[in-house]
């Protein structure tokens, strides 16, 4: 490996996404003599990395001008960010860790491979998407720290003095980048090198934080119905109220993925079973009891709860539901929540500031008509004010909030409560584009599938936004009193009568078809069916139906599972 130049650029401002950003990835060759100080290249500047080098190499150069079409000689060296263009380097063969002599003085060691931003997106004329896969691709460089500074000069090479071949090569570390899942205890071993790149540590962190919660979290898991007891109950506003549930069988909990729900099932007055699913609403890292808050509405199951007392009994199935906050992320959090949609997001909030040394703040934007329509507004004004990485906007439809005058959550009242956010970075705020964020919905669901069109319109990110719609799939009322439903995957048919009571997803199970269901109440779409032939009653619109609330609108109906 053959140095063949030097590159340093200074921090500028730039706009990328309709954002300002400080940047010093333009970078440019520099006159000899080329002189590596114990903080890189002299007369280099960095606006966020704090890893001292970056190297690249002209087979990097190659590969990605074929890949984007671009023709040879058109990108000057330092084009990438690097501040030592090589004649080629072995992303395969370099592992973290390793030491190398450069030159007759410097001495370099290997801190990571890179971590790609928008930066490199904006500086190539790509989508940012393109990040995933530049960092999937081998093709990097890698980040450098030095040992013993000195001078170098064109043409000296790149000699490995130290090697571990127990540590993972830079390519491995590529693949953890782009997704792929490390060893808990390779990524473990990577996190005690002292020396590992502070921005890979950050994302390998949080990486080891997100399998840690999931072996957490299968632990304890039950199947089918359990019993449970209602202890605390507590009056969150008029229409909410809080009820908290413990085993009767006063065994573990398992621990459940902030933001997922739970199916409950209670008698009614005439014996009758009620199911419902509610979020739960809290969140510890060790839970002997579960918390749900619900909103009273015309129906059966929210009356039963705000009618219930400390003392009565329901069942519950085992926490369920994909809307979850990712453990496995480093970007900042946006909460925004309409109504009854703080409960999952509650729930967030509290896993995220329970986070050991989390890299990034949360914001939640929470809407409501009024102040005392808003439940658990004492206890977030309260963390909002004791806590620098948690900022609390109020929206009110009905009253003048203290930062917005009485209006709905809006996509720009989410950009601008979210304007100063950033990422931890070595002891520093490195401050990052709103749409950098990974952004959480939860309200009625034309609030969010509008607000989310509203945040791709102004430039979100549409892979960091995440909604859950607080309201069952419609069922349109269905006139079969018979009906012939084909099974077309597992080879089988069944008669289905009106007078059975029976939803498809009862005859499925009934005819020994497998159907994956959590809540059976059309709230979690885990049902989700294709129709390939007639119509079923809880249609989605997209030529699929959720069974488990569904029965047949046709004489004949065929289903693909």
């Amino acid at each position: 490996m053959k140095l063949l130049n030097v590159s340093a650029g200074k921090i500028q401002t730039v706009e990328i996404g309709g954002e300002k950003v400080r940047t010093a990835h333009v970078k440019m060759p520099r006159p000899e003599p080329w002189i590596i100080t114990p903080d890189g290249a002299e007369g280099d500047e960095r606006a966020s990395h704090p890893d001292k080098l970056y190297a690249f190499a002209r087979t990097g150069y190659g590969h990605w001008q074929a890949q984007l079409g671009v023709a040879p000689g058109e990108w000057n060296d330092g084009f990438f960010g690097e501040n030592l263009t090589f004649d080629g380097l072995d992303e395969t063969d370099i592992r973290v860790g390793d030491e190398f002599m450069l030159g007759e003085d410097v001495r370099l060691f290997v801190s990571g491979a890179r971590t790609p931003c928008i930066k490199l997106a904006w500086r190539l004329n790509q989508p940012r998407d393109f990040l995933k896969t530049f960092a999937a691709s081998r093709h990097t460089g890698v980040y450098l720290g030095v040992l013993d500074p000195g001078t170098v000069k064109p043409g000296d090479r790149l000699e490995r003095v130290v090697h571990d071949p127990g540590m993972p090569s830079i390519a491995d570390v590529c693949d953890y980048v782009a997704g792929v899942q490390a060893p808990v205890e390779l990524m473990r071993r990577l996190l005690a090198f002292e020396r590992l790149s502070p921005t890979l540590r950050i994302l390998l962190g949080a990486r080891l934080n997100a399998a840690e919660a999931a072996e957490r979290a299968g632990r304890h898991h039950w199947t089918g119905w359990r019993d449970f007891r209602i202890g605390r109950i507590v009056e969150e506003t008029p229409e909410i109220r809080s009820v908290s549930l413990s085993p009767l069988d006063e065994g573990p909990l398992c621990l459940p993925q902030p933001g997922q729900f739970v199916s409950v099932r209670m008698a009614d007055p005439s014996g009758d079973m009620i199911q419902r699913v509610w979020s739960l609403s809290s969140y510890a890292a060790g839970m002997d009891s579960y918390r749900l808050s619900i909103r009273r509405q015309q129906g059966p199951g929210s009356n039963w709860i705000h009618r219930a007392q400390a003392g009565d009994t329901v069942q519950l199935k085992a926490p369920a539901g994909s809307f979850v906050l990712d453990p496995g992320s480093y970007h900042p959090v946006v909460l925004v929540a309409a109504g009854i949609g703080i409960t999952p997001l509650m729930a967030m909030l509290e896993a995220h500031l329970a986070r050991e040394n989390a890299p990034a703040p949360v914001h939640l934007i929470y809407g409501a008509r009024r102040p005392g329509d808003a439940a658990f507004l004492g206890e977030l004004l309260a963390l909002a004010a004791a806590r620098d990485d948690f900022t609390l906007t109020q929206v009110y439809s009905q009253a003048d909030a203290g930062d917005w005058p009485r209006s709905r959550i809006t996509a720009g009242i989410v950009k601008e409560s979210v304007r100063d956010t950033y990422i931890a970075l070595d002891g520093r705020r490195i401050p990052v584009p709103w749409y950098e964020s990974d952004i959480y919905l939860c309200g009625p669901g034309d609030f969010c599938d509008a607000l989310r069109d509203e945040l791709v319109e102004l430039g979100g990110q549409p892979g960091h936004i995440f909604s859950e719609r607080f309201e069952a799939a419609g069922m349109a009322p269905g006139e079969i009193e018979e009906a012939e439903v084909r099974f077309v995957r597992s080879g089988t048919a069944a008669h289905w009568s009106a007078r059975s009571g029976e939803t498809l997803l009862d005859l499925a199970e009934r005819a020994g078809v497998a159907v994956s269901s959590d809540c059976r109440a059309g709230a979690c779409l885990t049902c989700r069916t294709p129709v390939t032939g007639g119509k079923v009653t809880a249609d989605l619109g997209d030529g699929s139906a959720l069974l488990c609330i569904g029965r047949p609108a046709t004489p004949i109906i065929e289903l693909d599972c």
